[in-house]
């Protein structure tokens, strides 16, 4: 199991997607983050788990990266975070079971301690001092996200909430959810109020699990409404995406000079 165990800053994450986009070796990770001001063992290990996010993510998920990577150019820079996002909770187990609890915590509280985080987490796993060391560098690096907030008693509040506006990308982040069991079903209402994407609303799509080719609904035995993966190959965004997308051409660098013009008064 792949283990979210550094603090990531949120321009490292930021860095790496923009190489992955670039196609860029991984290997300029190391020195990049050696130039950061990081120790030699400190940035080899970071370089290590950005490599797992958005270079190397496994097999079964590797179709979600092609998915954001596709996803890119027609995002915002503060839509980013729904990617990162998304990937984390794809390829780092403890990443979505520890915002899964934040999520939690916070509907029910509104507010909680990292002792309370870590509690719940660890009663889950046999390796207890990996696992405490790895929820706390997860709750460092989601205030450095601007994720969560510390408070003056040292509790901290949830404090970011992004309504996700594009349909392709709310679809991409249902996928994420429900990528870690594709043979499960979810309840629609739990799906969009999934804990582990607490940051984001969804509220606005309401239409979209009968709308795209991605799922599956039915009902189960008590005439609930449900709702399936039919699998990662289905996403049925590609396309609605080459349609409207004007920068579909351009390179990277292109890109960015585009999107800076545009930006100029």
């Amino acid at each position: 199991m792949a283990i979210f165990d550094r603090f990531i800053r949120y321009e490292w994450v930021e860095h790496a997607l923009e190489l992955a986009i670039q196609q860029q070796n991984p290997s300029s990770l190391q020195p990049w983050l050696l130039n950061q001001g990081l120790g030699k063992e400190s940035a080899r290990r970071t370089a290590n788990l950005l490599t797992l996010l958005w270079f190397r993510p496994n097999s079964l998920m590797a179709p979600l990266r092609d998915k954001a990577l596709s996803l890119f150019f027609s995002l915002s820079s503060d839509e980013h975070l729904v990617l990162h996002w998304g990937m984390a909770i794809c390829q780092f187990p403890l990443f979505r079971e520890t915002a899964r609890v934040m999520g939690l915590l916070g509907r029910l509280q509104g507010e909680f301690t990292r002792h309370e985080i870590v509690q719940r987490i660890i009663e889950k796993y046999s390796n207890q001092s990996t696992v405490r060391r790895a929820v706390e560098r997860i709750v460092q690096t989601l205030e450095d996200w601007k994720i969560l907030q510390i408070q003056q008693d040292g509790r901290y509040e949830l404090i970011y909430t992004q309504s996700i506006q594009s349909s392709t990308l709310a679809e991409w982040l249902l996928c994420t959810v429900m990528a870690e069991n594709q043979e499960k079903y979810w309840l629609v209402t739990d799906l969009y109020r999934a804990n582990e994407i607490f940051p984001f609303n969804l509220e606005m799509h309401s239409t979209l699990l009968y709308d795209s080719l991605s799922f599956v609904l039915e009902r189960d035995s008590d005439g609930e409404e449900v709702v399936g993966l039919r699998g990662i190959e289905h996403f049925s965004f590609y396309k609605e995406i080459s349609m409207r997308m004007p920068y579909s051409s351009l390179s990277f660098r292109e890109f960015r000079h585009r999107k800076a013009s545009e930006m100029r008064p």
